[in-house]
């Protein structure tokens, strides 16, 4: 009885110490995913090309968003590398922009995908965000996004 009671505990013991371990490493992940979010965010607001550049996968990003044709007015997918893309934002905003993290999921601790809430004055945007961890850094590879103007 003692020696089962002995196996259960150390059994038990495992498990938390396997679960605990777990819980830190995805905290630690998570924490660097929103940071990366938020370095997005904050270069594109900021316009600092150094915190985009931490954010954006550069090499192998793109970002996609719906346009929509001034002549015909059909819509398509346009598709900009984020290299391109980190370049519309050369100045900071005189505006003040607000973001909120809605919701994070990462897998394996190697993918994740962020589901970010942003308003402009002029503008409410939902991104996606799809990010990769490589080579230890977690970087967005996809931003994708809808924007609805707001009622001025």
């Amino acid at each position: 009885m003692i020696k089962l009671l002995s196996v259960a505990v150390a059994a038990l013991t495992f498990v938390a110490s396997t679960v605990s371990h777990a819980e830190s490493s995805t905290g630690k992940e998570y924490q660097a995913v929103v940071e990366t979010a938020y370095n997005y965010f904050n270069g594109a607001a900021n316009g600092d090309q150094k915190l985009l550049a931490k954010a954006f996968d550069q090499e192998f990003g793109h970002v996609k968003m719906i346009t929509k044709s001034k002549e015909t007015g059909k819509e398509s997918i346009k598709s900009v590398p984020l290299d391109e893309f980190s370049g519309y934002f050369k100045k900071a905003t005189k505006d003040k922009w607000e973001a909120n993290i809605l919701s994070v999921d990462i897998v394996d601790d190697q993918m994740a995908m962020v589901k970010l809430d942003f308003h402009t004055p002029k503008t409410h945007y939902i991104d996606y965000l799809v990010m990769y961890k490589r080579q230890n850094q977690w970087r967005i590879i996809n931003k994708t996004f809808v924007a609805k103007k707001k009622q001025q």
